[in-house]
């Protein structure tokens, strides 16, 4: 799956090591630790923008659901990353009690179109005509 290899790479530039999954039988897909901070979490994508529909309950109820009643110690961080259709980022959705909160990291991943200003176009003849008077 593609979205897993991205979310592979997105936690490497965070400074986590992913490990996938042990076992199929277990709904996540994978475990990512950093230091003191581990987590258990699922990768989705989505075609819908964030700000008009509540994605918990909207599009990834059963992702949620699944993170909520994984058979994992109660102290161990549960996330979504969800990647949107239009977008290279993740945006991570972490369990916190019954409520899943988005926690922000920066993404040092260079834009697939970096800016560039527009660069001014060349003067008529390319400014060659004082070249041909002398």
């Amino acid at each position: 799956m593609v979205a897993l290899g991205d979310a592979k790479k997105f936690a490497e530039r965070q400074g986590y090591i992913w490990v996938p999954n042990p076992d199929p039988a277990i709904p996540f897909d994978a475990f990512a630790y950093r230091g003191s901070d581990m987590i258990a979490l699922r990768v989705e994508t989505c075609r819908n923008a964030p700000g008009v529909y509540d994605l918990p309950r909207d599009f990834f109820r059963d992702a949620f659901e699944i993170l909520r009643k994984l058979p994992l110690p109660a102290y161990l961080p549960r996330e979504v990353w969800v990647r949107y259709s239009w977008s290279r980022a993740f945006n991570r959705f972490r369990l916190f009690g019954e409520n899943f909160l988005e926690t922000t990291m920066i993404d040092r991943d260079r834009p697939v179109y970096p800016y560039e200003p527009d660069s001014l176009p060349p003067a008529p003849g390319g400014g060659r005509e004082k070249e041909s008077r002398k």
